[in-house]
């Protein structure tokens, strides 16, 4: 197995041999000219090779820019997720406050019908009041016109003339009626028409005061409607408001939710024409271009483990990405798969040693072990713990961001994670050579965590030269 996957690796880089140099991009050159520059370096004739190269290395730098627009794109996703129970609680909020609204609404509602109908009794009583006063009105204006001409007609006998005057002009109807009573010239008969009179006066009056009051309380209760009303006016504005927001609110996360998966997805379209563009172009000339910077390796996934110890303090070569079974591992820059590992159940458990067996490293799964060159220099990298059939070919000629496999939790672990070792091994010049020569070794020659090279093998932040352990953290981040 070891010499089958040598052989590939060494007949790939027989062809990148055959043109190894010193590439960069052209700085004279127009490289926004895709159709053109990919004619020029994809006809199979005589290519300008340096000019290609440094093709090559334009559109890589435009990966490196859309893998960190992707990267700022996963990141607001990640905290859209992460605010999810935000807006639902906020959503929650309004939609008690919209009930509460509606209910104060409908109980407006039964106010304003039950002050209608107070409005519509208290005008039936006014309309029947006002039947009564002018009944009531004509009953005296006869019986004072019956008795002003019975007086008169007496005069001639009674010379009551100056006092028909004074009992005419009485102000109130207690003057009127001692008056009449002490005009004893008066007969009996007219005495008594004069009470019906008084009394007919009185009962007027005291409608009339009814009437008043009825009709100052009819205008309290519209003007207790006509609040009312507003009331309920401005508690139908406070609701459309209210919906608004929860609609604002639903139709913001939608759409931002959608708009970036839409972003995300063109912008990895993007990369993966633009990997494809590369792979012929690599494949033309024989060359591999430099990475302008690294590439997340798991897609969405979180730090559970680092260099250089477990949280329980025992050593750990490596940065452990914890995701869930089957999400993608991607290259962490351009290069080429040295070995891929493959065989191992997914699912593997402590003490299990599986790996070994099929080429790869001990306790470590289905692994892909990969060179690559980033900014210049020559790096080393391992992935360990990959699910079955996942791990990319060996000799593979791979882009910055292509999948390379799936996570899994083959091998010697717990639950799914990708486990990352990198390993600096010089300039990028050597690219060809190394991968030509090497010798299957997982560490690169920067040792484990025993032997001449003590617990943690040769770590860069020691002080040693390449090749030596890079602490994935100072990558990658924490």
């Amino acid at each position: 197995m070891k010499n089958i996957n040598k052989i590939v690796v060494s007949l790939f880089m027989a062809v990148v041999l055959l043109g190894n140099g010193n590439y960069g991009v052209y700085a004279d050159e127009d490289y926004s000219n895709t159709e053109y520059w990919l004619n020029q370096c994809t006809n199979n004739g005589n290519v300008d090779r340096d000019a290609c190269q440094g093709f090559v290395d334009y559109i890589s730098a435009q990966n490196t820019e859309i893998n960190q627009q992707i990267a700022n794109m996963r990141a607001q996703q990640a905290d859209m997720e992460a605010n999810i129970s935000k807006y639902a609680a906020q959503v929650t909020e309004y939609q008690q406050q919209i009930d509460a609204k509606q209910a104060e609404i409908a109980q407006k509602d039964v106010e304003i019908e039950q002050t209608q109908k107070q409005i519509d009794q208290k005008q039936i009583e006014i309309d029947d009041k006002q039947k009564e006063i002018d009944t009531n009105q004509e009953t005296a204006d006869t019986l004072q016109e019956k008795v002003k001409t019975r007086m008169v007609l007496r005069q001639p006998t009674m010379r009551t003339n100056q006092y028909i005057d004074i009992l005419m002009g009485a102000n109130t109807f207690t003057d009127f009626i001692r008056i009449a009573n002490g005009l004893s010239t008066i007969s009996q008969y007219d005495k008594k028409t004069l009470n019906e009179l008084v009394q007919i006066i009185a009962k007027l009056n005291k409608q009339k005061e009814e009437l008043v009051t009825a009709k100052t309380e009819l205008e309290t209760a519209k003007a207790d409607l006509e609040t009312q009303k507003k009331e309920k006016q401005d508690q139908q504005t406070e609701l459309l408001t209210l919906q608004s927001f929860v609609q604002i609110a639903q139709e913001a996360a939608q759409k931002t939710s959608e708009a970036l998966r839409g972003s995300i997805e063109s912008r990895t379209s993007d990369i993966a024409e633009n990997n494809a563009l590369m792979s012929r172009i690599s494949s033309q000339i024989g060359a591999i271009a430099t990475s302008n910077g690294w590439t997340y390796p798991v897609d969405g996934a979180w730090r559970s483990a680092g260099t250089w110890a477990y949280p329980g303090g025992s050593i750990h070569l490596g940065y452990d990405f914890a995701a869930g079974y089957g999400t993608n591992i991607r290259a962490v820059a351009n290069g080429v798969v040295l070995r891929g590992v493959n065989g191992c159940p997914t699912v593997g458990y402590l003490g299990d040693s599986c790996g070994a067996q099929f080429g790869g490293a001990g306790y470590s799964g289905n692994q892909v072990i990969m060179l690559v060159t980033v900014n210049g220099s020559l790096y080393g990298v391992d992935y360990f713990h990959m699910t079955i059939n996942t791990p990319a070919a060996t000799g593979t000629i791979v882009n910055a961001g292509d999948i390379i496999g799936k996570v899994g939790s083959s091998g010697n672990t717990t639950g799914p994670h990708c486990h990352v070792e990198i390993f600096y091994l010089g300039d990028a010049s050597q690219f060809a050579s190394y991968a030509a020569s090497w010798n299957g070794d997982v560490s690169f020659g920067a040792g484990w965590t025993s032997g001449r090279y003590g617990l943690y093998g040769r770590r860069c932040s020691d002080g040693v030269g390449a090749p030596c352990r890079i602490r994935p953290e100072d990558v990658f981040g924490y």
